[in-house]
C-alpha cells in the first residue's frame, strides 16, 4: 500500500518545483553550485588568470560556502521556519562578498 504523506512528481512535469520549501531550493541550488565548481576549476587548472573564471569560481564557491553554512545552523537547531530567512540572507551575502571583493581586487 502506498503512503499518501510522501510528495511524489514527476519530474518531467510542468509542475515538478512548484510549491516547494525554501529549504528544497537551498539544496538544489548549493548542489548546482557543486556541480558549476567542478566545471570551473577544470577551466581554472588550464589557464589561472582569466578573469571571467576568476569570478566565477569566486562566485560559485561563496554561493556554495554560505549555503552550507545555513546548513549547519539548521542542523544545530535554529528552528526550521528559519530556512526562507537564510536562504535569501546566504543569497544576500554572497552577492555583497563578491561585489567586494571584485571591487577591491578587480576594479
Amino acid at each position: 500500500m502506498r503512503d499518501r504523506r510522501v510528495l511524489r512528481r514527476r519530474l518531467g512535469s510542468a509542475e515538478a518545483w512548484r510549491g516547494t520549501k525554501a529549504g528544497m531550493w537551498a539544496w538544489l541550488i548549493q548542489r548546482l553550485a557543486a556541480l558549476g565548481l567542478l566545471a570551473v576549476i577544470a577551466l581554472h587548472l588550464h589557464n589561472p588568470f582569466v578573469r571571467p573564471v576568476q569570478a566565477a569560481v569566486l562566485a560559485l564557491v561563496l554561493l556554495h560556502a554560505l549555503l552550507g553554512v545555513r546548513a549547519i545552523l539548521l542542523d544545530f537547531g535554529l528552528p526550521a521556519r528559519t530556512q526562507r530567512a537564510l536562504l535569501f540572507l546566504a543569497l544576500l551575502l554572497a552577492l555583497a562578498g563578491f561585489v567586494a571583493f571584485s571591487r577591491w581586487r578587480w576594479y
